[in-house]
């Protein structure tokens, strides 16, 4: 029997737990292109585009590992992507050519996170019919990308802040809301999240490449669901805040637009069968259980028994 030493046990196990999930290898193991057409081997719905009929591609993004598989797309599309931009964590860029990066706070929101999903938005308005976009979601999608509401209540023009949003959140953390509650109330005062970004790319198709960083892999959870229909609803964030009595804790601007809302003044989320939904295809690259059952078969491969949990 071999004599191991459990500590570089634990660093090979964990290392191909991280090696397995690696969002470059991802998308280069499993993204490729024949020709005119961008394959995508995902076992149980792989894809086939044909790129030959869009005159551009864009690469947009936000996530702690989108500026990795950016990179991955830069070398599969080459000269194909006419314009980009991924924001991520500070310190978490790569070596780019022609996606742009901008780096912004994470896990608190900064105003260089607001910046930068501004400009992420103005790429998705210009994206027309003949634009295919393509973009990369990863965990920490909602810190990075903080997008406040700016909308029309009544006649009247609400532009929410970063402090707005800060104020809030703070609220509901010290209230004991849960993170799906929390989630809920983000999406509806957000300009980008509860697949509100999808509004923005319309009319060009998208292929949006999802890592999931939570268990059960919801993709309304992942960087809060940019690019998937929303379940929730106005009425529900505001039943969360009479749940917890925290009406008169929130900035005024906020429950306005929660109240308006509820009231169908401002539009909702975008909710299943929008057509919105029809031109977008959200692709699961990369999960939890994949880098569990890495980690599992290393330690097999070590000798040991190994019985996953989840």
């Amino acid at each position: 029997m071999p004599i191991h030493d459990p500590v570089q046990d634990l660093k090979d196990i964990f290392t191909a737990a991280l090696d397995r999930i690696d969002p470059y290898k991802m998308i280069k193991s499993r993204v490729r292109l024949e020709g005119d057409v961008l394959v995508v081997d995902i076992e149980d719905n792989p894809r086939r585009v044909d790129l030959s009929p869009f005159e551009r591609i864009i690469v947009l993004g936000g996530g702690k590992a989108s500026a990795r598989m950016a990179r991955a797309f830069e070398e599969i599309l080459g000269d194909r992507i006419t314009d980009g931009l991924v924001v991520v964590k500070y310190d978490h860029t790569d070596d780019l050519r022609r996606v742009r990066q901008r780096e912004s706070g994470h896990p608190v929101p900064d105003q260089n996170g607001v910046d930068a999903a501004r400009e992420l938005a103005a790429l998705a308005r210009a994206a027309d019919e003949r634009t295919l976009v393509v973009t990369c979601i990863s965990g920490g999608g909602s810190a990075l990308l903080p997008a406040p509401m700016t909308c029309d209540a009544g006649g009247q023009r609400i532009e929410l802040t970063l402090a707005d949003k800060q104020e809030t959140t703070r609220a509901l953390l010290a209230c004991g809301a849960d993170i799906k509650e929390i989630n809920c109330l983000r999406k509806h005062l957000s300009d980008l999240k509860g697949g509100r970004f999808l509004r923005l790319m319309a009319p060009a198709r998208s292929l949006n490449f999802i890592l999931s960083d939570v268990v059960g892999d919801c993709l309304q959870t992942i960087a809060s669901g940019i690019t998937v229909a929303d379940e929730g609803t106005f009425a529900d964030a505001m039943a969360i805040v009479r749940k917890y009595a925290i009406a008169e804790k929130l900035p005024p601007n906020v429950l306005k637009v929660l109240t308006q809302g509820e009231q169908g003044v401002i539009d909702e989320t975008v909710k299943p069968g929008d057509p919105v939904i029809a031109l977008s295809d959200n692709i699961l690259i990369g999960t939890n259980h994949a880098a569990m059952m890495a980690a599992a078969d290393k330690a097999r491969s070590l000798g040991y028994n190994v019985s996953p949990l989840t």
